[in-house]
């Protein structure tokens, strides 16, 4: 299992034992309306689904926010040749839909991404047009429109390193502020064949908190 610490969220690699409460959440209502596939989500089709995931290039992580387990965020389709992965973020628990667990949640997985995986340069995400809330808190985070999907429904965001390192530092230090000193990311987990070989070796070294950008 991989496992990031930081903002008060813990970041946990998926696991079959969470699948069910995923599926729950993704059929819900407030959820499905705002996602791209907004089919029904059978058993079958969750199962089927994780074991297209369960990869080095797919890394999909439960939200644990005080405690709770509170949504779904990733970064998958990692292409180590062009730099880039494609990211994505929900809040399944909708008594938290309008806490910081999304904000603290994305910084956490952008630091890891951008700040320890060598090669990475660009994140990219899909988002409907008519999601306007998700629009606007991606610019905040850095994201920059690219181009409209050939549907026309949706639009490309694209985020670059060098862009994040700027606009997203001063969202860690208001972070660091609010979380009283939670800004240290932890990298917990043992080597797997599941993670790419750059993660593995993070584990491996057991690189210590202080190693890692301290906002």
């Amino acid at each position: 299992m991989l496992i990031l610490k930081q903002f008060d969220v813990r970041l946990i690699r998926l696991q079959k034992e969470d699948l069910e409460l995923v599926r729950s959440w993704r059929n819900s209502a407030h959820i499905q309306n705002k996602m791209i596939y907004r089919d029904y989500v059978t058993e079958e089709m969750q199962q089927a689904w994780y074991k297209t995931i369960n990869n080095p290039s797919n890394y999909y992580f439960i939200i644990e926010f005080n405690s709770t387990k509170v949504g779904l965020i990733n970064a998958k389709n990692f292409d180590d040749k062009q730099g880039f992965g494609e990211g994505g973020i929900f809040i399944g628990n909708p008594e938290y839909e309008h806490s910081f667990a999304a904000v603290y949640a994305s910084l956490c997985l952008l630091n890891f991404v951008f700040y320890m995986l060598d090669g990475i340069n660009k994140s990219r995400i899909r988002i409907l047009k008519s999601n306007y809330r998700a629009i606007q808190y991606n610019k905040l985070l850095g994201y920059e429109w690219i181009e409209d999907t050939s549907d026309g429904l949706n639009e490309i965001y694209e985020l670059t390193k060098e862009n994040y390192f700027i606009k997203g530092l001063r969202l860690n230090k208001a972070a660091a502020i609010f979380t009283k000193g939670s800004s240290r990311m932890e990298l917990i987990g043992e080597p797997s064949p599941q993670n790419m070989d750059i993660i593995n070796e993070l584990l491996i070294t057991k690189i210590p908190p202080l190693a890692i950008p301290d906002f």
